[in-house]
């Protein structure tokens, strides 16, 4: 089985920092894309997964959580997530609380989600250090996880002096336990392995994928974790309409908000492999419903992916277009992704 999440950037109309959005075109923003996500719960989709940016107009929701509050309601099936709460822009103690309050909120539907950032540069901006950055995110992972078996948390370090603090409302252990985790590195895939934790990936073609998923798995078995493949995300830019003619020509002719605003510079990197990674055409799944969950599919049994993670508005795509995506993915790609059949190990050289 393969879940099929939505995994969103809420902007408005202008990209642009120099001539920002009117609060009317704000407001219309944030209405239509609220409809739209209530409307995936009656789609079928398994849940939506939300972005954490600051001070750019490309993404509007610099407090993800406030998004899961208000969907909260709106909703009975779907499940929701942040892809990922940036730990070293938050007290970690205020995070912890709010996870258990949306835990409640969601009636159980809500998984937390984590990560260092992408790169530096808002943190920079927020006033942090960038030597501090990994630090912090360690540190306020440490206070989270404490928080997972024992809601009274001690941590004394560079960024805590915490002793015997109760952090309430307590989430529930096995919500704490299905933290999902951003993850370009092997490195970052054993620690999210060593943990228990769900994986996403981003931005990485399936020569990379693979064997990151390979390193999350052995570190798991190695620390005692039985892991399954929907506890591995692949997060992929995702469009879908009636044939692969008209998923083409709409997609060309619509402005890509990553190039548009965050370009190479958008996860603060000069290494040129990764800047061609974010661009590798494995990361676009676009065309009919039978072309793109054959991509998926393939893609997903190549590393033992249970969960893909579909980017659908990764362009200035029309909202009658962004709705019509939607519907497709819902009812005519998740129901086959969920059907196929997914092993956990996964033998790389007969998959390849």
């Amino acid at each position: 089985m393969i879940e099929t999440w939505v995994f969103s950037f809420l902007s408005a109309d202008s990209l642009s920092p120099q001539e920002p959005s009117e609060p009317a075109q704000l407001q219309e923003a944030f209405d239509r894309y609220l409809e739209l996500w209530t409307r995936c719960d009656q789609l079928g989709l398994d849940g939506l997964a939300f972005a954490e940016h600051h001070f750019s107009p490309m993404c509007l929701t610099p407090s993800p959580h406030l998004m899961v509050a208000a969907l909260a309601s709106r909703t009975k099936n779907l499940r929701f997530t942040t892809l990922g709460s940036v730990l070293p822009l938050h007290d970690a103690r205020r995070y912890v609380e709010e996870v258990g309050m949306l835990d409640y909120l969601t009636g159980g539907r809500f998984e937390p989600g984590i990560a260092p950032g992408a790169g530096d540069r808002e943190a920079v901006a927020a006033g942090i250090a960038s030597e501090e950055v990994r630090p912090r995110f360690y540190s306020g992972a440490d206070v989270f996880a404490k928080a997972i078996e024992n809601p009274v948390v001690t941590q004394h370090d560079a960024f805590y002096n915490l002793e015997q603090v109760p952090l309430v409302p307590a989430m529930r252990p096995e919500t704490g336990r299905a933290t999902w985790v951003t993850v370009l590195s092997a490195n970052s895939a054993e620690w999210t392995g060593q943990r228990g934790y769900k994986l996403c990936t981003a931005f990485l073609p399936v020569a990379a994928a693979v064997p990151l998923a390979e390193a999350y798995r052995a570190a798991a078995d190695a620390a005692g974790h039985q892991v399954d493949p929907t506890m591995l995300g692949l997060r992929r830019r995702v469009f879908v309409a009636e044939t692969d003619a008209q998923a083409q020509e709409i997609h060309e002719s619509s402005v890509d908000k990553f190039a548009a605003v965050v370009g190479i510079q958008g996860l603060e990197t000069a290494d040129s492999e990764i800047r061609r990674r974010m661009m590798h055409p494995d990361d676009f799944a676009v065309g009919s419903p039978a072309t793109v969950a054959e991509k998926l599919i393939e893609q997903c049994r190549a590393g033992g992916y249970g969960a893909i993670m579909a980017w659908t508005d990764f362009a200035q795509f029309t909202h009658d277009d962004l709705v019509r995506s939607h519907e497709l993915l819902g009812r005519e790609v998740a129901p086959v992704l969920r059907a196929a059949a997914v092993r956990s190990t996964v033998a790389v050289s007969e998959e390849q």
